[in-house]
């Protein structure tokens, strides 16, 4: 009893391949539908998502900060997604075609805000993440949990990056507070200075003292001695007047005297040699030589006072040698003094030069010593004093504000025209499986009388059901169509051309076709991008995504119920794949025409 069946069908020509076709569809299922979707998760870094840096550079301490261009190629880099750089323009038209499934917009101030991080009135940067759900509700979900893992990712940066600034300012204060401990140091070795040079300058005025004081005795013996030259010099003058009057005296009378004693001398001896001088002539000889001797002795008295005005003149000029002694000595001591002077005045600028810079010196380290004390301060007190807010600021600087191109209320919204597709197609595959698309209940007159008989039949049928369907989804689902008119029509225009695909096949190839349409409706189901976006499948599906009937009615559907794009492209299609699907089966009827002749009738 059990085996009649399978003998039944091991006789039935034909049957066995239905029957192993529809054994292997579980198969087929299983296998192809679960490769599309088998890791989708661990593909979420070939995600398209969009990122827009309208971060400003900053200056600031002479560093510049690009934390947008920074956070950019990071994330360009990361395997988190797959990040694109973006223009805004680009990005609200890619996030609408569907090229992009979540554009990031940095701020234009993150740089600027980032970098007060720690500050008291430091507030949360805010992120914005932009997403089209109307596209994939579920790739909505991924990219809100990428969003998130990037606001992670750049709040630990940002805190990592805040930690560096804080020990770089602690590091920095604590060299601030060693540079100050040299500079005190600096202080104290210029105070030593000051006080070194100080006594230096005490001792220095003290020889300049002695020294002015060896100048004004020096200065006095030249004085002294100055006087002493000048009696000296004057006794001189006069002492030699008179020798000199003295001794033109005695050059004029000598000549004389010795003139006349000669002659009287010649005549004494002439008169002496006559052996008879009178006595006349030898009284006149004996008074002119008794003159002569006279004068004589008044001469040797003019001599002596000669030799005593000599004597007193050599006398003087000891003197005044003497006196020039004391001078020259007074005038030495006073070189010495002056140049003694002169290198103690030397010396006391040098040290109030000293003095000034050891001043100076001070004054500049004091400058300094308060100046990195004031900055130490400042930033050890700016860095302890945290508000609970500015401490949770600091665990996460960063927030997202996340807004959505389309409104999408829930995951069956977002699922809808991934299942009306489907739905559709199976609708298609159903009625061609039950109902016989390809025997006429009458004699046709020729292949368009045939077409005639059974394509309008299919259409009001799949019109009906398509619409059923869709008043069914508005009715009990409670779904709320951006665009109600078109999302109806293309329900319509969907399932004409599914119909029209799987019909042709099925009166081409019979039960085969039938089953191969199956396998193609499980093939879209992988490749159409339903559930998860296609870039998450592997290269296969993403080949042959735009290809595949349901992809454009996923397309379409997502437009008419949550985008508002236009549907003119899809519907261009569609209609092409109806006119050129039924002049295909118009063809078919032809072909088969003969085989009209062969069949009964109900009439």
């Amino acid at each position: 009893m059990f085996l009649d069946e399978w003998q039944h069908v091991f006789r039935t020509k034909g049957l066995l391949k239905i029957i192993l076709g529809i054994l292997l569809v579980p198969t087929f299922y299983a296998v192809i539908f679960l490769a599309s979707l088998w890791d989708p998760y661990g593909n979420v870094k070939h995600l398209p998502v969009g990122v827009v840096n309208n971060d400003t550079t900053i200056i600031k301490s002479h560093h510049k900060y690009q934390l947008g261009k920074q956070l950019t190629t990071n994330l360009t880099k990361s395997q988190t997604a797959d990040f694109k750089t973006v223009t805004p323009a680009q990005a609200t038209r890619d996030l609408r075609t569907g090229r992009l499934y979540m554009v990031i917009t940095i701020p234009k101030n993150f740089s600027q805000r980032a970098t007060q991080l720690g500050h008291r009135d430091f507030k949360p940067i805010t992120f914005n993440d932009h997403t089209n759900a109307g596209f994939s509700f579920i790739a909505m979900k991924m990219t809100t949990t990428t969003a998130e893992k990037v606001q992670a990712s750049v709040n630990a940066q940002l805190t990592t990056s805040y930690l560096q600034v804080l020990s770089k300012a602690l590091t920095g204060t604590g060299n601030q507070l060693l540079a100050a401990d040299k500079v005190l140091t600096k202080t104290t070795a210029g105070l030593n200075h000051v006080t070194t040079s100080e006594t230096q300058l005490a001792t220095a005025s003290q020889s300049l003292s002695n020294h002015e004081k060896a100048v004004a005795t020096g200065l006095t013996q030249l004085a002294n001695g100055s006087q002493q030259a000048i009696t000296g010099e004057q006794l001189i003058t006069k002492n030699d007047q008179q020798l000199q009057k003295l001794l033109t005296t005695q050059t004029t009378n000598y000549p004389q005297l010795i003139a006349s004693i000669t002659a009287q001398h010649q005549r004494l001896t002439q008169a002496l040699a006559s052996q008879n001088p009178t006595i006349a002539q030898l009284k006149l000889i004996n008074s002119q030589l008794t003159q002569t001797i006279n004068h004589l002795q008044t001469l040797s008295t003019s001599t002596q006072s000669a030799q005593q005005l000599l004597n007193t003149n050599t006398r003087t000029a000891n003197q005044l040698i003497t006196a020039n002694t004391q001078a020259q000595a007074g005038i030495t001591s006073l070189n010495t003094g002056t140049t003694q002077l002169r290198q103690a005045a030397t010396t006391i600028a040098n040290h109030e030069t000293q003095v000034a810079q050891g001043t100076n010196l001070v004054q500049q380290t004091n400058a300094k010593l308060a100046t990195g004390l004031k900055a130490g301060g400042n930033q050890l007190t700016s860095t302890a004093a945290s508000t609970p807010a500015q401490l949770k600021t600091l665990v996460a600087p960063v927030k997202l504000a996340h807004t959505d191109t389309t409104h999408v209320k829930n995951n069956g919204t977002g699922m809808t025209p991934y299942l009306m597709s489907v739905a559709l197609f199976v609708g298609c595959i159903t009625f061609n499986i039950i109902y016989d698309m390809f025997t006429p209940h009458r004699r046709p007159r020729n292949a368009f009388d045939w077409w005639c008989e059974k394509i309008p039949f299919f259409l009001t049928f799949a019109f009906l059901a398509a619409s059923i369907m869709y008043g069914l989804l508005l009715w009990i689902n409670q779904l709320t169509p951006l665009q109600p008119l078109k999302t109806w029509a293309f329900c319509v225009l969907t399932i004409w051309t599914f119909g029209s695909i799987v019909t042709f096949f099925n009166l081409v190839l019979g039960k085969t076709g039938a089953w191969l349409m199956l396998i193609f409706m499980i093939i879209q189901l992988g490749g159409s991008a339903g559930t998860y976006p296609i870039q998450l499948s592997n290269h296969f599906f993403q080949v042959i995504h735009p290809y595949l009937p349901m992809s454009i009615s996923i397309d379409a559907f997502r437009s008419t119920l949550s985008i508002g794009n236009s549907i003119l492209p899809e519907t261009l299609i569609f209609g092409a794949l109806i006119l050129g699907f039924n002049l295909l089966m118009l063809l078919t009827f032809a072909l088969n025409m003969s085989k009209t002749k062969q069949l009964s009738y109900d009439q």
